[in-house]
């Protein structure tokens, strides 16, 4: 066994004999204290009894011999009771006033001045009632003290001979009862630390005590702890797996979602250059046509002229052809103008107006105001609900952008071709926001589509006059130029609502 478990032993044997040995101390001075005080009574107990035997064996001798004080033979008679260590002197005193004093020679002289009277008594010859002379017993107590040293001594040496009998005993019975289990113990529970299992195996069988009932205990105890561990130490090799597991399917999910995102930009550049290409081809194939044309005409109207055979209906004829198809030219190249000019308002920062305090509730109003017209060609009822006054500091012509791009998607996309309806625009101040909001009663948008509606040239009506621009703009305006934010919520045949919240106030442009 190592040396902390020696130490151990040693404490435990060395706490148990401090506490067996301040036992017996306190018993054997408990017990001493009760011999000593009956020792005391007892001896004193004595001490009177061969006081009163003496004065009254005195009485009885000495009569005659005070009464003819002859101190020699008061000497021989007294002589035998001055051996006795409770008396230190007797004094004899006759009717005469005739002392004799006679001392303990045995005690010494501070014990003899110490000495009180203890008993005296008158002396009286043959009944008579004359005394005769006066006998005086001086007694002290101290051997009394000196025997009871001397019993306290040997009592002592009796209780440390006790103590180191019942040691001895005690180190035996430890050793054998108590130390010799827990060193088996201790000895099995080093095994099951440093075997692979760790259980502990019982060491104790057969002792049918208390230490083979924690030896029980502490087996079931290891076993149960065993198990546990191993149920542990699985369930964290199957957690780890799943770790790896799950990071490699993290990692392939973001490859695949980098794969997606990727994917996805090159549809939506895709489409944004088909967009563009179709939507900028369109008229300029018709302005193509349109000069071909009159290069056609032109080239016919030199030949009859050289001819001579143009006649005024034939001029007239092919200068009302020309006209129209200047027209067609002027309109169509306008067209691709202001789809180059939608684009760039998609490509580019709007900082190129200044920023200035205005109303937008009267601005808003103005703007509705310069659209009616087209909004009763479409036969569209707007309702206008502004809160009045509310004053920002921002760029006035991003909000107539927003808000046309708004009202020109209910005209184009609202409604069926020929049918108009019910628009409600609304403008407030909540939170410090302004909360701008276009609902209109029409056909809805389908699910699937809403997560497109702000995507450049995406349009439900390609080549039929919407370039599919006018959402997007109004998207990027609201989220880069204004730093706010916009929300399409739809129902099919209930309606569409453009949710927009911006800022109360605008960023700062440089």
């Amino acid at each position: 066994m190592d040396n902390r478990g020696r130490t151990i032993r040693l404490k435990l044997t060395g706490k148990l004999m401090v506490v067996m040995a301040a036992i017996l101390i306190f018993c054997q001075l408990l017990l001493s204290a009760t011999h000593l005080y009956q020792s005391n009574l007892q001896l004193n107990k004595q001490h009177k009894a061969r006081l009163d035997a003496t004065i009254k064996t005195l009485a009885q001798s000495i009569a005659i011999d005070v009464w003819n004080f002859n101190p020699g033979s008061l000497e021989v008679l007294l002589g035998p009771h001055l051996t006795d260590p409770g008396i230190r002197k007797i004094e004899i005193i006759d009717a005469g006033e005739n002392r004799l004093e006679l001392p303990n020679q045995t005690l010494s002289g501070s014990s003899q001045d110490d000495a009180v009277i203890e008993k005296a008594i008158e002396l009286t010859l043959g009944g008579q009632q004359t005394s005769v002379g006066q006998i005086r017993i001086y007694s002290s107590t101290d051997y009394i003290a000196d025997e009871l040293k001397q019993i306290m001594l040997r009592q002592t040496g009796e209780m440390v001979l006790l103590i180191l009998i019942l040691a001895a005993g005690l180190s035996l019975a430890l050793s054998k009862l108590v130390l010799r289990p827990l060193r088996k113990l201790n000895a099995a529970l080093t095994a099951a630390v440093n075997s692979k299992d760790g259980i502990v195996q019982n060491p104790l069988l057969g002792l049918e005590d208390e230490f083979e009932e924690v030896a029980v205990s502490i087996s079931g105890l290891s076993g149960r702890l065993s198990g546990d561990i191993k149920t542990i130490s699985e369930a964290k090799a199957d957690l780890q797996q799943e770790k790896e597991r799950t990071e490699q399917a993290l990692n392939n999910l973001k490859q695949t979602q980098d794969a997606l995102l990727q994917s996805e930009k090159q549809a939506s550049l895709g489409s944004l250059v088909a967009g563009v290409a179709h939507e900028v081809n369109t008229p300029l194939g018709v302005v193509i046509t349109s000069i071909t044309c009159i290069n056609d005409m032109v080239q016919q109207l030199l030949q009859d002229t050289e001819a001579g055979t143009l006649t005024k209906p034939q001029l007239v004829s092919q200068l009302d052809k020309l006209n129209e198809a200047t027209h067609l030219i002027i309109s169509n190249t306008s067209r691709a103008s202001q789809l180059i000019n939608n684009f760039k308002l998609l490509s580019q920062e709007q900082h190129g107006e200044a920023q200035r305090w205005f109303n937008l509730s009267n601005y808003i109003q103005d703007v509705v105001t310069s659209m009616q017209e087209q909004l009763n060609e479409h036969q569209i009822k707007l309702q206008l609900q502004l809160e009045p006054d509310i004053i920002i500091s921002s760029m006035p012509g991003l909000y107539a952008q927003l808000v046309s791009s708004l009202l020109s998607n209910v005209m184009e996309h609202a409604f069926p071709k020929g049918q108009g309806g019910n628009c409600l625009l609304r403008l407030a101040l909540r939170q410090n926001e302004v909360c701008l909001s276009c609902s209109d009663q029409g056909i809805g948008i389908a699910p699937e589509l809403q997560k497109r509606v702000f995507d450049p040239f995406y349009t439900t009506k390609l080549g039929v006059g919407s370039s599919g621009l006018g959402m997007a703009i109004a998207y990027r305006i609201v989220k880069f130029n204004l730093q706010g934010d916009i929300q399409v919520h739809s129902v099919e045949q209930q309606g569409t609502t453009f949710d927009i919240r911006i800022p109360y106030h605008a960023a700062q442009f440089d």
